[in-house]
């Protein structure tokens, strides 16, 4: 088992991405290719070289030089470093006193944690432990097997649904989510607590059609008897800045898209409430 891997982003004291106060973990790589990915930085298995236009000095000196240790301003930086389990828990043991005042732990995040997953196991192992709460926000598009070596080491799962439509699915991601749905039943019998995340996004999954399929699926998931919360995530434009910054590594296609209404949000929520699920807004 490697101990070993490829993370893009920590980011201490999040309040998101599961309960209490968190050490959330950004592992490198996605199978899919959501065009509306608020973390495009992250699909790339690979580091990224990113601008930021604001600490630019125009100095010229990255053009002659190995970006980007040539940039003396820090406008050019590469996204992704290799990490060791041993690097990672040491962070979180520092954080821990947070974490069980708060009910809090470590969330494994990205990209897709599923993409690393002897690094993802190794990493949980090590953090259940010591006693740290463990989430897995993930898109569930992985072998079947994956997932079930990372159930017995997982206190939460953060599980997307996207898209049902098969088709749709397959345009707007690049991958059909015949797997996903598998993988999500999987995880409903499992007994570990998961959440649904369903980014809402208007003129994809935001139609009568969609939610109606989607409701249904996720009282299918209710029944078995562990899903905790769904979280509804309005679009938001923050992946295209991002995205803009990419210089070299692959730049995945962003889609033109727009917020929902507040009206609608309501709306969905209000109609999820009157089936008897446990739907929120954000999270």
């Amino acid at each position: 088992m490697t101990s070993k891997g490829c993370i893009f982003d920590i980011r201490r004291y999040a309040i998101h991405d599961g309960p209490g106060i968190r050490l959330n973990v950004f592992f490198k790589g996605c199978p899919l290719h959501c065009q509306w990915c608020h973390n495009p930085e992250g699909q790339d298995p690979e580091p990224v070289v990113m601008f930021n236009r604001t600490r630019c000095l125009s100095c010229g000196a990255c053009q002659d030089h190995t970006l980007p240790d040539a940039c003396p301003s820090g406008a050019l930086e590469t996204c992704g470093k290799c990490m060791e389990t041993g690097e990672i828990l040491e962070l979180a043991l520092r954080e821990k006193l947070f974490f069980d005042r708060s009910g809090g732990g470590i969330t494994c995040t990205g990209g897709e944690p599923l993409m690393q997953p002897e690094f993802l196991v190794s990493l949980l192992a090590a953090c259940k432990e010591n006693n740290i709460h463990t989430a897995v926000d993930t898109c569930l598009y992985a072998p079947e097997k994956v997932v079930q070596q990372v159930i017995p080491y997982t206190d939460l799962f953060l599980a997307d649904l996207k898209v049902m439509n098969p088709a749709l699915h397959k345009q707007y991601t690049g991958a059909d989510n015949a797997l996903i749905h598998s993988n999500l039943r999987t995880v409903a019998h499992s007994r570990v607590p998961f959440a649904l995340r369903i980014p809402l996004i208007p003129g994809v999954n935001d139609t009568k059609t969609e939610l109606e399929a989607m409701a249904a699926f996720a009282l299918e998931l209710q029944r078995a008897g562990n899903l905790t919360t769904i979280h509804l995530l309005p679009y938001h434009d923050y992946g295209k800045e991002k995205r803009s910054r990419i210089l070299r590594g692959r730049a995945p296609f962003q889609g033109n898209f727009s917020s929902p209404p507040e009206k609608q949000v309501r709306a969905i929520l209000n109609d999820f409430h009157r089936q008897g699920l446990p739907a929120f807004r954000g999270g």
